[in-house]
């Protein structure tokens, strides 16, 4: 039986409680907590820094626990790492994924789901994304967009991800739907929020994208 787990749509309450329980299971003393127990974020998570978390001894346990917030934000190579970690059976250290949600369509995540123990809560809702996003704009519903690209950046989407699924958006969903001389005006709208992203023109990123968001509102309103 596998002593790694994947925390899948637990609610704060029994996530704490279980960590708590693994944690009183594995370390016998606060100050090993301190030293063996390693919480890192997925979002932005370097091969790295993920490596030698997963290889390092245990300064004061038997072994150590290793906790990966936001799992579903791993990139390939970080899933890779841990598929390879979790196929070689080694026991130390326990590694604990906490995530939204899991796609097990993926190859990688099917693999390494197949090789933890799964504890899942209810279902969510399919997480709010830019399509989500535009789809929202094109009914003329302004501040629900503005929300849904908070919340975007907030649970840590780049802006130029944002940005590139708008284009594919209004390339593929608006055009032919309103006129030629609009659908030009909407392009060079999202053009030119390419450009202040990637430039940084505004003291926060996003911002551009939400000087974009109105114009198009405005544009599909006209």
């Amino acid at each position: 039986m596998s002593m790694h787990y994947l925390f899948l749509n637990l609610e704060f309450e029994v996530r704490d409680r279980k960590l708590k329980a693994l944690k009183a299971n594995i370390f016998t003393s606060a100050d090993a907590v301190k030293l063996d127990c390693e919480d890192l974020d997925g979002h932005k998570l370097s091969n790295e820094t993920l490596k030698v978390a997963l290889t390092s001894v245990p300064a004061m346990s038997v072994r150590k626990l290793v906790i990966v917030r936001r799992a579903e934000k791993l990139t390939e190579d970080n899933l890779t790492l841990i598929e390879n970690f979790l196929k070689d059976a080694t026991e130390n250290p326990v590694l604990v994924l906490e995530a939204a949600r899991w796609d097990s369509k993926t190859e990688l995540k099917k693999n390494i789901r197949a090789r933890v123990n799964v504890m899942a809560g209810a279902e969510k809702e399919a997480p709010a994304s830019a399509f989500h996003m535009m789809d929202a704009l094109s009914k003329g519903e302004t501040v629900e967009a503005l929300k849904t690209l908070k919340d975007l950046v907030t649970a840590g989407d780049a802006e130029e991800m944002i940005l590139g699924a708008m284009i594919w958006k209004w390339s593929n969903h608006v055009k032919g739907r309103v006129t030629a001389a609009k659908y030009k005006k909407g392009l060079l709208i999202l053009q030119e929020a390419d450009k202040n992203v990637k430039r940084s023109r505004f003291p926060q990123r996003e911002q551009a994208i939400e000087i974009a968001l109105v114009k198009l509102s405005l544009l599909l309103k006209a």
